[in-house]
């Protein structure tokens, strides 16, 4: 198993986030993060304006392996409540009721359901994605590269906010805050390095 505890740990969110690593073995891999190395990262669009933001505490579970993706699996908890847009009124009502409810639901869980090789270096993950309770499934497309026993790891996937209910009572019109939100996962991942007999 692969786990990532970025700087805060409390977990949440979106996305966004993540799938990937592999190895030239026969069963699936398990991964460690380098959470220095590591990001979640999202683009949404405020009165027509972008804006981008992160989350800076999250954890994963990783086991992953080309030549096993039957067996392969990704779990990323996400700590809505370490969003961070560089905007602290942005970011106290990302955290609030009408938006994410963090006090109420204070993660999102990404969890792959299966993975398909599209190319040589690129695959994509079918998941569900749970924010405030509600799971939709997502396609998150990624670009890995191994190198011993280093693995790198890039995707992006577009969702819309209001399919997970973010954005309740008049944030439901997306005329302010636009609807699609695109969350970006950059990860680096080591594999352990086996026991001492």
């Amino acid at each position: 198993m692969f786990q990532m505890k970025r700087k805060m740990l409390p977990a949440l969110a979106i996305a966004t986030t993540i799938a990937g690593f592999s190895g030239a073995a026969l069963a699936a891999d398990q991964w460690v993060v380098d959470a220095n190395e590591s990001e979640i990262e999202f683009t949404g669009t405020q009165l027509g304006a972008a804006f981008e933001g992160k989350f800076e505490s999250f954890e994963a579970d990783i086991v992953f392996s080309p030549d096993d993706l039957a067996g392969s699996s990704v779990e990323v908890l996400i700590d809505i409540a370490s969003v961070n847009t560089s905007n602290g009124d942005r970011d106290s009502q990302i955290v609030s009721p009408d938006w994410f409810d963090a006090a109420q639901w204070p993660t999102a869980k990404f969890a792959t359901k299966s993975f398909s090789e599209v190319a040589p270096g690129k695959y994509e993950a079918v998941a569900d994605l749970t924010i405030r309770d509600v799971t939709r499934e997502v396609t998150l497309p990624f670009d890995l590269e191994i190198e011993g026993n280093k693995a790198e790891a890039e995707g992006t996937v577009t969702i819309n906010r209001t399919d997970f209910g973010v954005g309740q009572g008049q944030w439901q019109d997306t005329s302010q805050v636009g609807d699609a939100v695109t969350i970006k996962i950059e990860i680096e991942a080591m594999r352990p390095k086996p026991a001492r007999a």
